[in-house]
């Protein structure tokens, strides 16, 4: 199978790409999402052995977080190219004890769920479509946008601020961080320890201007969104609000790539958006 032969612009775009996400993980080892880009952005050059390098970070990864199964895939993977790596064969061992051991308690509660699903009489194919159907119109409904979430997390995290009327994400920030880098690094910080999304510092990357226009403006503009970068079939998503799942969920409907999130500064969101759109600067 013949390869893509790179530009020199996507050569150095994937090249950008390593950089960021080399930091990222380096401040976030167990960040998975980030370690799957790196890894196929090393492919794309070519790099194997840094994707390899890469590959066991993302087992270990995986096996951290209690995600056995996908680690298991990814030490195959490894056993493939290094058959007799001792430390893979011993994570090896360990996910499949542990896959084991937790096998009855899965079988036990599944047979559970079908006996409770069988005791609530006929139309449970019917109540599925029901509930995909509400699912699809909660996602249409895009005046949802997460902000209520948002404003009991900051009034937790600061209860003497007063967040009542605000409709945007990036308002209620900068309203609680207004003139206060540590305030909002702080809030930055309660945010990703809560959501578990991972951090991209957007102002430091250059956003490729023909990704934002694969999204609607509303899910941009409206939402402040900034589609930052591809890498194979997945495309880099950065947001400010990580409580507004309608629009994420919007997102991913409108695209034919995975989407994967992070968390960004709303003034690099604002920066950004207004460069790629070529917007005047708001006083």
């Amino acid at each position: 199978m013949l390869e893509h032969t790179l530009s020199e612009d996507e050569h150095n775009q994937i090249v950008q790409t390593i950089e960021m996400f080399e930091a990222i993980t380096q401040t976030q080892p167990e960040d998975y999402q980030s370690l799957e880009i790196l890894k196929e952005a090393y492919e794309k050059l070519g790099r194997h052995d840094e994707a390899l390098r890469i590959l066991r970070k993302l087992a270990e990864a995986y096996f951290n977080s209690g995600s056995y199964t996908l680690a298991l895939q990814e030490c195959e993977s490894i056993l493939v190219k290094q058959p007799n790596a001792p430390e893979i064969l011993a994570m090896l061992g360990e996910i499949e004890a542990r896959l084991q051991a937790s096998g009855e308690a899965i079988v036990r509660k599944n047979a559970s769920s079908l006996v409770e699903a069988s005791t609530a009489g006929e139309g449970s194919l019917i109540d599925v479509e029901v509930a995909r159907d509400k699912h699809l119109g909660r996602v249409a409904n895009l005046h949802e946008r997460g902000d209520d979430h948002l404003a009991k997390f900051l009034i937790v995290q600061h209860a003497n601020k007063d967040l009542t009327g605000r409709a945007m994400a990036i308002s209620l920030l900068e309203d609680v961080c207004k003139q206060d880098a540590n305030q909002l690094e702080a809030v930055l910080s309660a945010l990703i320890d809560r959501t578990k999304f991972a951090y991209v510092p957007l102002e430091y990357y250059d956003a490729d201007r023909q990704i934002a226009p694969m999204l609607p403006d509303y899910l941009t503009l409206g939402r402040l969104f900034v589609p930052f970068d591809l890498v194979s079939r997945t495309m880099m998503v950065a947001c400010c609000n990580p409580f507004d799942s309608t629009g994420r969920e919007a997102v991913q409907q409108s695209v034919d790539y995975t989407v994967t999130w992070y968390l960004a500064k709303p003034s690099a969101i604002v920066k950004s958006l207004q460069s790629i759109y070529r917007l005047d600067v708001r006083g």
